[in-house]
C-alpha cells in the first residue's frame, strides 16, 4: 500500500529562526519532545509541517516571503528526510494570548495539576479574551490544513495548543482523515470541570472531530474517555467515543527513541568535544544528571532539595559526587515560570554555598540550549533523575539510557508516561516525596556493579521502545480502519 502524504500541524516546528548579534538570521533545530518524535516519524515520507511563526526572526522570514520552504530534518544522517515547512502567520498579540495565557497558563496547568486550587484559577474577562485568541489561532491552522492538504493526505494535528483544530477542519474538509495526538497528560473529569463549561465542551468536541485521538499511555487515554462520557454525555463502546453523530477511536501509542538518529547525533564531533569538556569537569566523581526544560511540571526544585538532603546525611559523598542540572529555557513569557526558575537558581546557589569546598562544587546548574552537551552528558552520567510532577511521556528517560556508557541508573517519577514501560528497570519514585527521591538517588549511588549492569541491560531495550516510525504507522493504520468503517 502506498504511503499517503502526511500533513502535520503543531505549535512548534522542526526549525526556528534566530537573529544573530550581527543582524543576520540563521536556522536552528527545533526543541522539545514533540519535534523529536514527529521529526523522526515523518522521515522518508511525503510530509508537510505547518507550525507557528514564533520568534521575531520567524516573523521576519514570513514577512520577507520566506515562510514556506523545504528542509532536511536530519542532515548528514544515514537516512535523511526532506519536509515541506509552512510557518503560520499569526499576529504576535494573538499568538501570545493563545500560547502564553491560554495554552500554558490554563491548559498546561490544568493537565499537569499545577494550580494551587484555593487561590487559582479564577477565570475572568482576560481569560475569555485568551480563549478567543486560542480559537483564532486554531482557525488559522484549520484553514492552512484544509488548503494545503491534497485529497489523498492524512492530517495529523498535534497537542494541546490545537485542540479545536480537528472539528474546525472537519467543517472545511470532511474528506480529510485526521489523527490528533495529545503529547501531555490528560486530567481526570473532576479536574477538567474546573474549566468554564463552554470551554470544556469546545475542547472535547474539538478533539472528537478527529477520527483517531492518541495519547502516550492508557492512563491519559482513559482520562480523556471519562471526560467525554461525564462532561459531554458521550456514549463509549470499547475504545470508540460516539458523540454528535460521529465516532472517534481513542488509543494509546507510546513512543520510543529513533536509535539510529540518536546515534548519528551523538557521533558528531561537537559531541565528542563536549564529552571531553564534561569529563575534565567531573573527573572520576559520581555524576548525577538531570536534563529538563525550565518549567514547573518538571519538578526541578524538589529534585534539587532531594540532592541537598542526600548531602546532609551522607558526608562521605562530599567531594565524590557532582549533580549536573542541564536546563533549557522555556516559556519565558509566563511569569510563573520565571519566578520558578529564579527559585531553582537560588536553591542551587544555597546548596553550593553550604557544601562547596575549594576543590569541589557539588551542583552545576546550566541554563542554555546546548544539545551536543546534553548528548555528551547522557553518555557520562551514573544516575539520571527524571522526576516530573506529571509528564505525557518524557523522552529524557528514554534517550539517556540509550546513550549511556556507564550502566547508569534511572530514578523515575511514577507520574511520567515512560514509567508505564520502564518501571521494572528503573527506581520509581513519588515525585512529591522528596525524602524518597533522595533515598532512591542514594540507592542508585550505592548499588553494586553487578546489579547496575543487570538493571541497565533490562532498561535499554525498554527505553528504545516503539520507534517514531512505528508509532506513526500504528496511528495511520488505525486511521485507515476508522475511515473504512
Amino acid at each position: 500500500m502506498t504511503d499517503p502524504p502526511i500533513i502535520v500541524a503543531s505549535n512548534r516546528g522542526p526549525v526556528a529562526f534566530v537573529r544573530e548579534p550581527d543582524g543576520s538570521i540563521t536556522m536552528r533545530r527545533g526543541v522539545g519532545g514533540l519535534v523529536t518524535a514527529v521529526g523522526g516519524a515523518v522521515r522518508g515520507r511525503d510530509a508537510t509541517w505547518i507550525a507557528s511563526a514564533i520568534t521575531d526572526a520567524d516573523r521576519a522570514q514570513v514577512a520577507a516571503g520566506k515562510g514556506i520552504f523545504d528542509i532536511d530534518l536530519h542532515p548528514g544522517a544515514r537516512d535523511p528526510g526532506t519536509v515541506h515547512v509552512h510557518l503560520a502567520d499569526i499576529d504576535e498579540a494573538t499568538y501570545n494570548l493563545s500560547y502564553n495565557e491560554f495554552s500554558n497558563r490554563i491548559l498546561w496547568f490544568l493537565h499537569h495539576d499545577l494550580w494551587e486550587v484555593p487561590r487559582a484559577p479564577s477565570f475572568g474577562a482576560g481569560d475569555a479574551e485568551a480563549f478567543a485568541a486560542y480559537r483564532s489561532v486554531n482557525e488559522t491552522f484549520a484553514d492552512l490544513l484544509a488548503d494545503r492538504a491534497p485529497e489523498s493526505a492524512f492530517a495529523l494535528p498535534q497537542d494541546y495548543h490545537l485542540s479545536l483544530v480537528p472539528k474546525l477542519v472537519r467543517a472545511r474538509r470532511d474528506d480529510l482523515p485526521q489523527s490528533h495526538f495529545w503529547h501531555i497528560p490528560f486530567c481526570s473529569p473532576d479536574n477538567f470541570r474546573v474549566l468554564p463549561d463552554n470551554w470544556g465542551i469546545a475542547l472535547l468536541e474539538g478533539l472528537l472531530g478527529a477520527d483517531v485521538v492518541g495519547f502516550h499511555t492508557e492512563r491519559w487515554a482513559r482520562n480523556f474517555i471519562d471526560c467525554c462520557r461525564e462532561v459531554l454525555g458521550a456514549k463509549v463502546r470499547g475504545r470508540v467515543v460516539h458523540h454528535d453523530g460521529r465516532a472517534s477511536r481513542v488509543a494509546s501509542y507510546p513512543i520510543g527513541v529513533n536509535v539510529e538518529h540518536l546515534d548519528d547525533e551523538a557521533g558528531r564531533p561537537e559531541v565528542a568535544t563536549a564529552f571531553g569538556e564534561l569529563t575534565h569537569l567531573i573527573g572520576d566523581r559520581i555524576m548525577i544528571l538531570r536534563v529538563d526544560r525550565t518549567e514547573l511540571s518538571k519538578n526541578i526544585l524538589r529534585g534539587l532539595i532531594a540532592f541537598e538532603m542526600l548531602l546532609e546525611r551522607r558526608a562521605d559523598l562530599h567531594g565524590r559526587v557532582v549533580h549536573v542540572a542541564m536546563l533549557t529555557p522555556s516559556r519565558r513569557g509566563v511569569p510563573e515560570y520565571e519566578e520558578y526558575i529564579q527559585a531553582c537558581k537560588a536553591r542551587a546557589a544555597a546548596i553550593n554555598d553550604r557544601f562547596a569546598r575549594p576543590d569541589w562544587q557539588p551542583l552545576i546548574l546550566e541554563i542554555e540550549d546546548d544539545f551536543p552537551r546534553t548528548l555528551a552528558a547522557y553518555r557520562r552520567y551514573d544516575v539520571l533523575v527524571v522526576n516530573p510532577v506529571y509528564d505525557g511521556m518524557n523522552l529524557v528517560a528514554r534517550e539517556g539510557p540509550c546513550l549511556n556508557e556507564r550502566d547508569g541508573v534511572l530514578v523515575l517519577s511514577r507520574n511520567a508516561g515512560a514509567a508505564a514501560e520502564l518501571a521494572g528497570a528503573a527506581l520509581i519514585v513519588n515525585p512529591f516525596d522528596v525524602a524518597a527521591t533522595a533515598a532512591a538517588i542514594e540507592r542508585a549511588i550505592d548499588m553494586p556493579a553487578a546489579e547496575r549492569r543487570g538493571m541497565a541491560a533490562a532498561l535499554v531495550p525498554r527505553a528504545r521502545g516503539t520507534s517514531p516510525e512505528r508509532w506513526l504507522r500504528a496511528q495511520l493504520s488505525d486511521l485507515r480502519r476508522r475511515r473504512a468503517v
